[in-house]
């Protein structure tokens, strides 16, 4: 079923081990024998972007999966993997402006998950096929990832592209063998919507071709864009071609809090990296500086930029940079400037008129 395995040790990002262990607990399975037997402690999932060793964690999944009486659970589960919690990687898809843009995003960065597949995309006449190559080498564990992976794309094209009248898959190919049961097929094509084909040599959605220019739900380009500079900051990093400072992620990770216009907080940015609140608060430190001073830096680099135009009010412009009044925008801005925005744009204005 499987392809062959790439060079190299096979890893996993903490944030899929931390899905891993949310199905084990929902089944039943302590989550505490999960960690032990796969050799890993919180304090490792904590940090969402480390590298995990995959052989352990699909030891520990096999046992659970071996005890479910739930023959197509990895296609039960996959609407239930928030995209939220794939950190950055996950408001990057979210905020793709186009289907195709979303399928290149998945091929650039799934890195950063694994290197456990591999996802592709191939035109073959009129359709185009958006697959992902597994590399697994236990089958039940391999079974269930494909109809995971193939179960969570299908779901979320359909919720990102919810205002469409017509679905854009044409047809569902999958590896592995069918299902048992009559029924068990008809689950399949329930929740696909769509024919599904078995024992095929590669897992892929067939999608129609029209479909890859229209714009998705929650496309937003200059957060997407944002966002996907740090992802590849990240994978940098990772594949050895690039350091990237946690001050910079942080402050990558604000700027895009703020251009969502909600107030960053320690906790939350630290959970889109990956991290423990008090980790970052830790390392930024020894960086010599701190959340809020990087908060600091970025609200008042955009304040002086919006208090630029006149079009915006006062009120518009502390409700973009997360303040929940402009009153407390007006004090924040005096004791950061020294004046308040009101004069600040006057002093902008004083030079032109001199």
């Amino acid at each position: 079923m499987s392809s062959p395995t790439p060079p190299g040790q096979q890893v996993v990002s903490a944030l899929v081990v931390q899905q891993c262990l949310r199905l084990a607990k929902s089944r039943g399975f302590a989550s505490e024998a999960f960690l032990k037997g796969a050799g890993l402690s919180r304090e490792q999932l904590a940090v969402g972007h480390l590298q995990l060793p995959w052989p352990p964690v699909q030891q520990q999944l096999h046992l659970v999966l071996e005890k479910m009486d739930d023959p197509l659970v990895g296609l039960h589960i996959s609407p239930l993997i928030n995209l939220a919690t794939l950190g950055v990687l996950g408001y990057v898809f979210q905020t793709s402006g186009t289907l195709q843009k979303l399928i290149d995003t998945t091929i650039q960065y799934d890195a950063l998950l694994s290197n456990l597949g591999r996802s592709w995309q191939r035109r073959d006449g009129n359709t185009l096929l958006w697959g992902w190559d597994c590399f697994m080498d236990d089958a039940l564990v391999a079974r269930h990832a494909i109809d995971c992976i193939t179960g969570c794309r299908a779901t979320m094209i359909h919720s990102l592209l919810r205002k469409q009248p017509a679905s854009p898959l044409l047809g569902v190919q999958l590896q592995h063998a069918a299902p048992k049961t009559a029924q068990q097929l008809r689950d399949y094509e329930t929740f696909f919507g769509c024919p599904v084909q078995f024992n095929q040599a590669e897992s892929a959605l067939l999608l129609h071709p029209e479909a890859l220019e229209q714009k998705l739900s929650l496309a937003d380009p200059t957060l997407h864009s944002t966002l996907e500079e740090l992802a590849r900051q990240m994978l940098n990093s990772r594949r050895g071609t690039g350091s990237v400072a946690l001050p910079d992620q942080v402050r990558a990770a604000v700027r895009a809090q703020l251009g969502r216009h909600v107030a960053p907080t320690r906790e939350e940015v630290a959970e889109e990296l990956g991290i423990s609140g008090r980790t970052m608060h830790r390392k930024l430190q020894d960086a010599g500086t701190s959340f809020r001073d990087i908060l600091d830096d970025i609200r008042f680099e955009l304040a002086r930029d919006y208090l630029q135009s006149p079009a915006l009010t006062v009120e518009a412009i502390a409700q973009q940079l997360g303040f929940q009044e402009s009153q407390s925008f007006i004090r924040w801005f005096r004791q950061v400037a020294g004046a308040t925005p009101g004069e600040f744009r006057q002093q902008q204005k004083a030079p032109a008129s001199g």
